[in-house]
């Protein structure tokens, strides 16, 4: 009896190994770069929005648009980097009615359960820590992929006061609106394999 392995056999030892490879292989690591990503917030005061910016923060994604169920996104944001262009508002809002940055210097975001929306569009479930306070949220976002570089851009709603933030005289939305709007454009690098 011929022992000698017919192609068949060969094709599929060869060919199912890469293939289940592929399709269970772990994520690609995405890292920010810092130089020309965005994070930004939109506030409401008597009306008029007015645009402030997180100047620094990280993103870390493990994500594959194929598979997002397999993704995990971490953003870290440094509290106190906040600006809104003036010297008098950025110190009022570090202070403990609005932001506390000396007791809550840092703001994450922690998500590990990410689905496709549409095509290009997906959903980043999970836990915004802010202010001692913890929520879980859902943040939709685009991604646009190319040549080793993707970018990830969206925007979101916030209630402020939800976590602390406004309070006392601040905290009925009369003056300064209670909705904050979040906007975000990411940029990243695919890390090597």
């Amino acid at each position: 009896m011929d022992k000698t392995p017919s192609m068949k056999k060969l094709w599929f030892l060869a060919v199912v190994p890469a293939l289940c490879w592929s399709i269970r292989g772990p994520a690609a690591e995405w890292v920010m770069d810092k130089e020309t990503s965005r994070l930004e917030f939109v506030v409401h005061y008597e009306g008029t929005p007015i645009v402030g910016e997180l100047r620094q923060f990280d993103t870390r994604l493990r994500f594959d648009p194929r598979h997002p169920r397999q993704g995990h996104l971490r953003v870290t944001v440094s509290v106190a980097s906040a600006d809104m262009n003036s010297a008098d508002i950025n110190s009022a809002i570090r202070g403990t009615a609005w932001l506390d940055v000396a007791q809550f210097p840092r703001g994450v975001f922690d998500s590990d359960r990410i689905t496709r929306d549409k095509r290009n569009a997906y959903i980043a479930r999970g836990t915004l820590s802010l202010k001692g306070v913890e929520r879980a949220i859902a943040v939709p976002f685009a991604w646009q992929e190319g040549d080793g570089s993707a970018t990830m851009t969206g925007h979101l709603d916030l209630e402020r006061t939800v976590f602390r933030i406004g309070t006392g005289e601040w905290s009925d939305g009369s003056t300064i609106a209670l909705e904050v709007e979040v906007r975000f454009d990411v940029h990243l690098k695919r890390v090597p394999d």
